[in-house]
């Protein structure tokens, strides 16, 4: 890196400060769009999954009993017993799985914790420099 003499540094210095102040209003006129913004978290793909299934399992639950109703035939029932049986299972892993996620060494849990700490640790630094 050469050296810069006194007017070189100014002027280069002017031109950063002339940066950060653009990039500060544009963050400030991006936050201020992002307030009347409201986003809808998507759920995730696990949950949306179990839901899939649960509606898929009731249609066919529906179906079945229908069709024991209108052709007096009990032989749907054991699609009866396997549906409610796949339902309960799926519901089961479903919350296994987040309980594993959001337990105390589950990943939610502590990238919650990871970033809880990271503020903390942001709030302390601004303390302590201003």
């Amino acid at each position: 890196m050469r050296r810069l003499n006194d007017k070189e540094f100014q002027a280069e210095l002017k031109r950063i400060q002339k940066d950060n102040a653009y990039k500060e209003k544009n963050k400030i006129l991006r936050e201020e769009r992002e307030k009347g913004n409201v986003k809808m978290k998507l759920p995730s793909t696990s949950k949306l999954i179990a839901v899939y299934l649960f509606i898929i399992l009731n249609i066919v639950l529906a179906f079945a009993m229908v069709s024991m109703w209108h052709f007096s035939d009990l032989s749907y029932l054991g699609v009866l017993i396997t549906d409610v049986a796949a339902q309960i299972l799926t519901y089961c892993v479903y919350a296994h799985k987040a309980l594993k996620e959001n337990s105390k060494s589950g990943i939610t849990y502590e990238l919650a914790m990871m970033e809880k700490q990271n503020e903390l640790n942001c709030n302390v630094d601004e303390d302590v420099s201003g």
